[in-house]
């Protein structure tokens, strides 16, 4: 899964406040992915995670994920054209490309895109986010602009999906879906 980070954190540090909607799905996620043994990527854009003083919602995220992550930056305008990012990706096993955006902008819509065309399978998490958000409405708004496109290119699914057919969480769960029987009078 790579985590990809479009925006710059606040230079100031935030006040202490609850989680949204699209953190929490984001925490849950990545908590089950490193239970599950499987490797994080998260991507620095645009210099965004660069120094450390600024980098602390990516550190808390980085060691939420655990030992199997690692943290590059990209030099392009699309994961498949940064050179050191193909070798990770390849190193990693590659074709399959899973993106967790924090805006699902420039970064995640242009690597969706050159992976559609380089025939690599591509899943969008829709609904979560890897790292803290300064505005969970323009997020939103954003992501429902983005979505809809994002949809000719990848495919678009919830972090509670990706969690329960990629890390075998709820497996073991019996199955609800059987309506309860009747005992005959």
């Amino acid at each position: 899964m790579v985590c990809i980070a479009e925006r710059r954190p606040p230079r100031e540090p935030r006040p202490a406040r609850s989680q949204n909607a699209l953190e929490r799905s984001g925490a849950a996620l990545l908590g089950r992915w490193d239970a599950a043994g499987l490797p994080t990527v998260f991507v620095e854009h645009d210099l965004a995670l660069q120094r450390a003083d600024a980098s602390a919602a990516a550190g808390e995220a980085l060691r939420a994920a655990g030992p199997r992550a690692t943290v590059l930056r990209a030099e392009g305008p699309s994961l498949l054209r940064d050179a050191g990012f193909v070798r990770l990706f390849e190193s990693l096993g590659g074709p399959l490309l899973i993106l967790l955006g924090d805006t699902l902008g420039d970064l995640c819509m242009e690597t969706a895109i050159d992976g559609f065309l380089a025939g690599h399978p591509i899943i969008v998490v829709k609904d979560a986010s890897p790292f803290p958000l300064d505005c969970e409405a323009e997020a939103l708004s954003k992501r429902a602009a983005t979505l809809p496109l994002l949809s000719c290119f990848a495919r678009l699914m919830g972090a509670e999906e990706l969690a329960r057919e990629w890390t075998g969480a709820d497996r073991d769960e019996p199955d609800r879906t059987e309506p309860d029987r009747a005992e005959p009078d």
